[in-house]
């Protein structure tokens, strides 16, 4: 084809999928429709955030980068049905799909992650609802700590965990640290077991292992006792198959 044909073509892949995405506003749409490169969106409560999240994981993997991209010229039949749709005429998202899709990305390479089980539930119903039931379950749609423990599950005996680990919660730590406390002669009034378990929390919280704390606590004397207790508390974990949460 003429480039005129060409840029013809890539004008109506952008007013089909303008048309497509119409139910967002310009915002939303220009959101949903970025492909390369990072993206940050700052927006209030209600303000349709999931919305766009939705919108954008159905624009990778129906479309992929064809707003933006693709030399592809189609036939005459598809492209009158694309002059059809961008007139107001029907067409199945799979079918506009098949006719303007360019570098679309596979739903196993999407990972969505939210923050509370209600919200990763209705993420993955309202994905259902936009793709389908079984392009929607190869998604990976969770909370971050969902899907931590599913790689841990799965890659954990590379760091020497079985994967029938267990999670400890506060209480558990917290019973551990005090059997470190006992076993080591130290005295929980002196150093109180959940102050010791949220120095090794921020610790960790700053990617230190009990090796790593010992050698940043220098000569400090309250950290050099702290350490000891970090490494047996480590070991303890260790030897249970469990892990804490930080």
């Amino acid at each position: 084809m003429k480039e005129t044909s060409r840029q013809y073509f890539f004008s109506l892949k952008q007013k089909a999928l303008e048309r497509y995405f119409g139910r967002l506003n310009a915002v939303q749409r220009q959101a949903v429709l970025h492909r390369d490169g990072p993206l940050l969106i700052l927006a209030g409560a209600g303000s349709g955030k999931t919305t766009v999240l939705i919108n954008r994981i159905e624009n990778m993997i129906l479309f992929g980068n064809a707003y933006h991209q693709g030399d592809y010229v189609p036939s005459a039949q598809d492209l009158a049905l694309l002059e059809g749709y961008v007139n107001g005429g029907a067409l199945s998202p799979q079918e506009l799909s098949r006719i303007i899709a360019h570098d679309a990305v596979r739903p196993w390479n999407v990972l969505a992650i939210t923050f509370t089980n209600k919200a990763a539930g209705e993420l993955r119903d309202r994905l259902k609802a936009r793709l389908g039931e079984d392009m929607a379950a190869d998604i990976a749609a969770s909370t971050f700590h969902s899907m931590c423990v599913q790689i841990l599950r799965r890659e954990g005996e590379a760091i020497g965990y079985g994967r029938s680990f267990t999670i400890y919660d506060t209480d558990d730590s917290l019973r551990v640290i005090k059997d470190c406390l006992k076993q080591l002669d130290i005295s929980e009034k002196v150093f109180p077991p959940r102050s010791i378990l949220g120095e090794i929390g921020r610790a960790k919280d700053n990617l230190l292992n009990a090796q790593g704390y010992r050698q940043k606590a220098g000569e400090d004397y309250r950290k050099k006792v702290i350490a000891s207790v970090f490494e047996l508390y480590e070991k303890k974990l260790k030897t249970a198959n469990a892990m804490d949460f930080d």
